[in-house]
């Protein structure tokens, strides 16, 4: 006991709780709880800041950390407008379009990124309208317009086009296949499984297919090329936002140009980065209330820790994204309007304001009750599953 708090420490530390004084009901003719400093003592509006606290403390915490992150890793980019890979039937491919080609200008406006030809693209009313200087022997400068159609869910546009990623290693998991054969950052495949490749999905591809296959990687480091056997290991690739399938993988990651902020424009771009996760996770729950996505992308707490351990084993940049990332789905999770969750409360704060009056006892028992049911009944099986699942 430290003041007027009393902390503890469970024997199984699954979930925390704070109970403040005066957070029951009082038995009828016992005022002793609605003490100046109980919780139901205090007006409904207060009250209601102190409940969201808590939730709003998981998002606050998730932007700090995310400017840390800018500031001393920086922010990814994804290079150089270079085309790396064009999806056959779709608008590039139609135009004519090939790997390596540079986009100069996007709409008549320049562009020195790819994040730039995503924007204005993004942003086009109508066909997208390219200037491309040819690679190859073709060489010379064209003038192509990209129809495109819009992804009613998502309101994405797809031309067909990917940013050319060279096959170099940007980070290796610590104990992966690769790790163990000597692979390092900064290392350039050469070949994989006898295959020459020339970008990062050549690599990948080939190790996405060869799951518990011995493979000979030879790769360049500093003007001597080097060689040895991997045998990938079993991982999961995203299929899209709806589900995910297993693949070969041995614990490599491509290599990202970095730019790195300052205090005021990593605060400004942890805030948008934070909103646009929010976002996406929304429409992650949202995608599993209407059967888009699947329930095998949840986890419970077992997974939780399964992926914090392998995000540190590829470095402090990835584990504390990984726990902002965490962070956000407190707060949204906490804040549904569901039994014994923060929302849940302020639900019935707002009962109570519209009523004119809380719930009696024996009502508010019940809801406890039935929150306390289906999230105990939720955990034990998201725990089995789990269990399952590392089988």
């Amino acid at each position: 006991t430290r003041g007027a708090t009393e902390y503890a420490l469970s024997a199984i530390p699954f979930g925390g709780y704070v109970k403040m004084k005066g957070m029951e009901q009082p038995v009828s003719g016992d005022e002793t709880e609605l003490e100046e400093d109980a919780f139901l003592g205090k007006r409904l509006g207060i009250r209601a800041i102190i409940v969201a606290a808590g939730p709003t403390t998981n998002l606050i915490w998730a932007v700090l950390v995310t400017i840390g992150i800018l500031i001393f890793s920086g922010l990814p980019t994804l290079g150089e407008p270079i085309i790396g890979e064009v999806e056959e039937g779709l608008p590039a491919a139609v135009a004519g379009l090939e790997p390596g080609d540079r986009i100069l200008a996007v709409g008549g406006t320049a562009v020195t990124s790819w994040e730039e030809v995503v924007d204005l693209a993004a942003g086009a009313e109508g066909p997208v309208l390219l200037s491309v200087a040819r690679s190859g022997d073709s060489g010379g400068t064209v003038e192509v317009a990209l129809d495109f159609t819009e992804d009613e869910t998502t309101g994405a546009v797809d031309l067909g086009l990917t940013a050319y990623v060279p096959p170099v290693i940007g980070d290796v998991m610590s104990g992966g296949p690769a790790d163990l054969a000597g692979l390092r950052p900064g290392d350039r495949f050469v070949s994989v499984g006898g295959l020459q490749v020339q970008t990062w999905s050549d690599v990948g591809n080939i190790i996405y297919d060869s799951l518990g296959v011995d493979l000979e990687v030879v790769w360049e480091r500093d003007g001597e090329v080097m060689s040895a056997t991997v045998v990938p290991e079993e991982g999961e690739e995203p299929v899209g936002t709806t589900d995910v399938r297993t693949v070969g993988m041995i614990g490599v990651m491509r290599t990202w140009e970095t730019r790195k902020l300052g205090p005021g424009e990593a605060v400004i771009t942890a805030i948008r980065l934070t909103g646009s996760n929010l976002r996406a996770i929304i429409g992650f729950f949202a995608g599993l209330l209407t059967g888009q996505v699947s329930g095998s992308l949840v986890g419970g707490p077992i997974k939780v820790v399964q992926i914090a351990s392998e995000s540190a084993r590829w470095g402090a940049t990835y584990f504390f994204s990984f726990m902002a990332y965490m962070s956000l789905n407190l707060f949204l999770i906490n804040m549904l309007p569901l039994p014994i969750l923060d929302g849940g409360h302020l639900l019935l704060m707002a009962l109570e304001k519209i009523r004119k009056r809380g719930l009696s006892e024996k009502q508010l028992m019940v809801w406890q009750q039935v929150g306390l049911v289906f999230f105990a009944s939720l955990m034990v099986f998201l725990l089995v599953r789990d269990a399952i699942g590392l089988g």
